[in-house]
């Protein structure tokens, strides 16, 4: 990573995410510090990663909090209280809730205010089950108003995805940097080769809209062609219903092992599940929320030489097709040809892959001048 010529003082704030969260730490964070800047990381506490000395972390709260609570709607003005402290030269904000925290800050300490857009928040919230229902037009259309409202204070903005050029076109200057994985991790937990066909793997966000019961299906009619197929389900999911509902089926079903939390999983703990696996599922169903996204997952699972079973965008089956790195599940799926594809399936010896580091380069040499 360059080093740069002004050191600059750097907060990066979240409200529901840990402070050594996958991409504001060990993505921005690092790459930022390695960099020569100054980096502090405003977020949930954590247990998971001890203080690295080049990014200092500032938890928000003792213990995580609901979507729907007090703690919530107060936790701007905490990360408030703790940048004025800091004082940035940048404010990098994950989430449209510090928006109003951003205005301020701009406003006493002169900094530049930059947006991660990591979701298209206004689709997200009115086409998924996050919020209630009579409550989400409301909330998307507060969310786009306020980032219409407050898109003069914005200095940049960085996109988790291509699309994104499209879906919020008010979002200009902006940079790209998808969920890559970087090439840290992946020399850590690349599988040497692929092995087997039978140990299938549904990580990251466990969710409807993400998939989640596509997968379980998919193992439960892979499992009764063939019973040494094996479904595990590990990440975080953000549902109380949904996280019984799993518990359940895995107590039921022999070949569902629930590694699931209320709470945000260790990202290192699921990069070494995908060591152990020999398929990665990634099965969106059609929803607006993520018609244009390339899930991280699929990243990681190309990064780390993990086959894929994808059913999501063109763009997304297109990408595994030219790499070479899974089957696509044609609709309706036909099981039986699956599994045969599965067992006689093989990565190729040589694939092209891009990683994260070499996008971050164009936010730190804007960081530079």
């Amino acid at each position: 990573m360059p080093q740069v010529n002004k050191i600059s003082r750097i907060v990066i704030a979240s409200v529901l995410k840990p402070v050594d969260e996958t991409r504001m730490f060990a993505k921005i964070g690092t790459a930022l510090a390695q960099a020569g800047h100054e980096v502090h990381i405003i977020g949930f506490p954590t247990q998971h990663t001890k203080p690295d000395p080049a990014v200092k972390f500032h938890p928000i709260a003792n213990q995580a909090f609901s979507r729907l609570s007090l703690t919530r709607l107060l936790t701007p003005f905490k990360a408030l209280r703790i940048a004025l402290q800091v004082r940035p030269d940048y404010l990098i904000i994950t989430t449209h809730e510090l928006l109003f925290m951003a205005w301020w800050c701009k406003l006493i300490t002169g900094c530049k205010v930059i947006y991660d857009v990591q979701e298209n928040y206004y689709r997200n919230i009115r086409f998924t089950n996050a919020f209630p229902a009579g409550m989400r037009i409301v909330l998307a259309c507060w969310v786009r108003l306020k980032e219409r409202l407050l898109h003069p204070i914005i200095h940049v903005y960085l996109l988790a995805e291509k699309g994104y050029q499209q879906e919020l076109r008010f979002a200009k200057p902006h940079i790209i940097l998808q969920n890559k994985i970087t090439r840290v991790m992946a020399g850590q937990f690349k599988k040497e080769k692929h092995t087997g066909y039978s140990r299938l793997l549904f990580s990251g966000t466990l969710a409807e809209t993400t998939g989640v019961f596509h997968a379980i299906q998919l193992a439960e009619e892979l499992h009764n062609l063939d019973n040494n197929i094996h479904l595990t389900l590990i990440g975080h999911c953000t549902s109380h219903t949904t996280h019984l509902q799993l518990l359940e089926l895995a107590r039921q079903k022999s070949c569902i092992d629930y590694r699931g939390s209320e709470h945000p999983v260790p990202h290192k703990t699921i990069l070494k599940a995908v060591g152990q696996a020999d398929f990665g599922i990634v099965w969106y169903p059609p929803n607006p929320s993520t018609a244009c996204s390339i899930p991280t997952k699929l990243f990681e699972y190309l990064g780390l030489n993990l086959a894929i079973l994808v059913s999501h965008t063109p763009e997304t089956e297109q990408l595994v097709q030219q790499q070479g790195a899974g089957i696509i599940l044609a609709q309706p799926v036909d099981y039986q040809k699956l599994l045969m594809n599965m067992k006689t399936f093989s990565l190729p010896q040589e694939r092209q892959h891009s990683y994260f580091d070499e996008d971050v380069l164009a936010l730190v040499e804007a960081l530079g001048k």
